[in-house]
């Protein structure tokens, strides 16, 4: 089996980080919790990284990228960033969902719930059996719900993650505070580590796209476009 080295970018929650990963060892990594800076730091993050790892950005065999849901403005960030060095180096693509990377370090038998704030008291939601992998359960997402109707999509104890718990979570009824089970060594935010990692099984598997083919997860309509 071939070297590997993959070039990840996630910035589509308040976290936005670059990492690289060769042979699935994560050999640098920056982030920042700036969310309103994303776009003067992942380029910089970048060229941190690359210096740190001894490359240059023609080594490196796959841009991965958060492709969201979460902020339409973050999601740009690092699509765009891997999007250009995509085409320019003429080299694949793997773009995965954030609330897939949110579940992916999670170790447990529990059903996995994935939250991320989408404002306006909604969240995206998926929820995982990760014990038959890394897809969503049926009709489980990754969907955009208002936080009133959250209970209708927890019927058992579920392990919780991401930052839409912490946002919402005095408005949860009782009853599904319950079900909701939190263990603080995992992240509440999508990490670029995680994405670098993933995206490494999945281009030794082919599941590769071009640059011309990345499509963000909006899910939701933009504010622009809501108002």
């Amino acid at each position: 089996v071939r070297l590997m080295i993959v070039l990840a970018l996630e910035s589509s929650t308040q976290l936005g980080g670059v990492s690289i990963i060769k042979d699935g060892q994560v050999i640098a990594s920056e982030s920042s919790m700036r969310q309103q800076s994303h776009s003067e730091y992942l380029n910089a993050f970048v060229a941190t990284c690359l210096e740190r790892a001894g490359i240059s950005l023609n080594d490196v065999d796959i841009f991965a990228v958060g492709q969201g849901p979460g902020s339409f403005t973050g999601i740009r960030v690092a699509s765009n960033i891997g999007k250009s060095f995509s085409y320019i180096y003429k080299k694949p693509m793997v773009a995965i969902d954030s609330l897939v990377l949110l579940a992916a370090p999670v170790k447990t038998k529990l059903p996995v719930v994935s939250i991320i704030n989408a404002y306006k008291n909604m969240v995206y939601f998926s929820c995982f059996d990760l014990s038959k992998g890394l897809e969503p359960t049926r009709q489980s997402g990754p969907i955009a719900i208002p936080v009133k109707d959250l209970s209708e999509y927890v019927s058992r104890d579920v392990l919780v993650i991401g930052d839409g718990f912490e946002t919402y979570q005095e408005f949860f009824p009782n009853d599904l505070k319950d079900k909701l089970i939190r263990d603080s060594q995992y992240s509440d935010y999508p990490k670029p580590e995680t994405l670098g990692l993933i995206a490494e099984i999945r281009a030794r598997h082919g599941q590769t796209i071009e640059w011309n083919s990345f499509t963000p997860l909006y899910i939701r309509a933009s504010e622009a476009e809501e108002n």
